[in-house]
């Protein structure tokens, strides 16, 4: 009982931050969603008795969402705060 709790709670907020990464503006929020749904998915894999391919979920994936986010952040132009 309390496992199935466990994954209907990660499933919920794998819903939850990907509608956040789709739905926000800012660029880096939705990177920053994005990260917290790989992981959330990495969670799942772990919890269902799959550990390899949850590790390998949160290692690689997140490492490429990362990847994104400094690219994100270095593509995109500030202004100035003066």
């Amino acid at each position: 009982m309390m496992l199935e709790s466990l994954e209907l709670l990660l499933l919920v907020l794998a819903v939850v931050f990907s509608a956040f990464a789709v739905e926000t503006r800012s660029l880096s929020r939705s990177v920053f969603g994005l990260l917290l749904f790989t992981v959330t998915v990495g969670l799942i894999f772990l919890t269902l008795g799959a550990p390899h391919i949850g590790a390998l979920q949160m290692i690689v994936y997140s490492g490429g969402v990362m990847a994104l986010f400094l690219l994100v952040i270095m593509v995109t132009a500030r202004r100035d705060e003066t």
